[in-house]
């Protein structure tokens, strides 16, 4: 069952975009058993996470190596988590 993490980031400054793909971009090269990531604008200070994982298990496995990497960008970056969700999915859109 997949299991998806939801979380909100606060920015010191205004969000630079082109940053944050490479950012992206750093944490694909380092592999991440997620299915999906997106990244989103909350407004020019915020934004927001959804990572789908194949299984809660998948996560918990990865959550140690997310955990440190979301120290050191949260660093680098002057960005902090301001919320985190996290669950199994129970329902899902069917049909085209």
């Amino acid at each position: 069952m997949k299991y998806i993490v939801n979380t909100v980031w606060k920015h010191d400054n205004t969000i630079k975009w082109e940053k944050m793909q490479e950012a992206m971009d750093q944490l694909n090269k380092q592999g991440s058993p997620a299915e999906e990531v997106f990244w989103f604008a909350i407004d020019e200070n915020a934004h927001g996470a959804v990572s789908v994982f194949p299984s809660e298990e998948s996560y918990r496995e990865y959550k140690e190596k997310l955990n440190e990497m979301r120290k050191d960008s949260s660093s680098e970056m002057n960005i902090s988590m301001t919320f985190e969700a996290r669950g199994l999915v129970r329902v899902t859109k069917t049909g085209a």
